[in-house]
């Protein structure tokens, strides 16, 4: 059972790398499609209890955002994996209307392991198409 945290600005490819790489072995949580949070409860919930592995593809910017998933994940005894997915914000603001951008990345904290994750990834467009992905490194603070 696993549980996939993808973290980013809008327009980084979050939804692509799930495209790409989990949709066809784990459910789909997406608040843009659910359109409201108790619809998306009720999805991970149905997720959690049935043991369905799962992709929460939102932009999961600060740990607070994350906790509420990855709390409940590792609760239910999944395995927590964290994907921090990362664009020049140029591309992502072509994408997306630059002020909702800009607000994110303002609040955007990189994940940690401490939050509760058991592994934690970078995933970066490849040039000529598909993704370069790497364990996401954390140092801590030298003070």
């Amino acid at each position: 059972m696993e549980a996939v945290l993808l973290c980013g600005l809008q327009g980084s490819g979050k939804t692509t790398l799930y495209r790409d790489r989990f949709a066809a072995t784990h459910v789909h949580v997406n608040l843009d499609e659910l359109r409201t949070r108790p619809r998306e409860a009720g999805l991970l919930e149905r997720c959690l209890e049935a043991g369905l592995a799962f992709v929460v593809d939102n932009t999961n910017p600060t740990p607070a955002d994350r906790a509420r998933y990855v709390d409940r994940a590792r609760a239910a005894g999944f395995k927590v994996v964290g994907y921090l997915v990362e664009v020049d914000p140029a591309v992502a603001i072509a994408h997306r209307a630059g002020h909702v951008v800009g607000a994110t990345a303002r609040r955007l904290v990189r994940p940690v392991p401490e939050e509760g994750f058991d592994e934690l990834w970078h995933a970066t467009a490849a040039p000529g198409g598909g993704w370069r992905i790497e364990p996401l490194l954390s140092t801590p603070p030298l003070f």
